[in-house]
């Protein structure tokens, strides 16, 4: 338990996939707890740091997602994260993005996977109480299983986000994302992340996340989809 604790402070940097509205430097801090008791007891940690810095225009955004999970009857710790670095070029309604992606999810079997990205987003609906944006990029990833050798692929990336403000300090935020393989139809991924964020004053937020994943073509003997409910209390600043 400490070394988990212990593990999660030490966290690094993310990436965000919405333009960066404030100039400066700017981000958050969450710390995630979640326990279930059924048939099994399962503890799991989840950690988020982001920092973004914004001139004029650019914007760099550095961001670290890692999660611990302890099972019943497992005496290793389940343990998967992505850190990602993205530069932005930004305009009132457009975005040109550069990005770079780390991860591993040794629940899937991936014991590392590279990505790089290039691609544009859109900003569809833009106001003070929602917002709705459309992206498309083309990837190239490097991926190692834990088990078998290593393969590479390019993909397509289509993206819909959307926020809305419901009160003054409550916001639904939805990011889906749909990743083909451009030379196998029948290879592709479905990701969807769905929170709501409950704002307490100027820096701390309550926030409850729910992340679904599809891979149409998983490892031997992992399943195709993998559900994720994470409740955090973040710091901004």
């Amino acid at each position: 338990m400490l070394r988990i604790l212990s593990l999660l402070l030490i966290s690094t940097f993310v990436f965000a996939s919405s333009p960066i509205e404030k100039e400066g430097l700017s981000g958050h801090f969450d710390l995630g707890l979640n326990y279930t008791q059924n048939i099994d007891k399962t503890l799991q940690f989840n950690n988020v740091f982001l920092a973004n810095y914004k001139h004029k225009k650019s914007a760099i955004s550095l961001n670290n997602n890692i999660s611990f999970i302890s099972k019943t009857g497992q005496e290793e710790v389940l343990n998967k994260g992505v850190q990602d670095l993205k530069y932005s070029l930004n305009t009132k309604r457009l975005a040109a993005d550069l990005t770079l992606q780390h991860l591993y999810d040794i629940s899937r079997s991936i014991q590392k996977r590279w990505t790089t990205g290039i691609g544009l987003s859109f900003a569809v609906v833009k106001s003070d109480i929602e917002t709705v944006r459309f992206g498309i990029s083309t990837l190239r990833e490097r991926e190692t299983p834990i088990i078998g050798e290593q393969v590479m692929n390019t993909r397509m990336s289509g993206n819909i986000d959307f926020s809305i403000k419901l009160l003054e300090n409550v916001e639904l935020i939805s990011k889906n994302h749909y990743q083909p393989n451009i030379e196998d139809a029948g290879d592709f991924r479905w990701k969807t992340n769905f929170s709501v964020r409950l704002t307490l004053n100027s820096h701390f937020l309550f926030s409850f996340n729910n992340t679904f994943n599809y891979d149409s073509i998983p490892e031997i003997d992992i399943p195709e989809m993998d559900y994720q409910l994470i409740n955090s209390i973040s710091y901004s600043f």
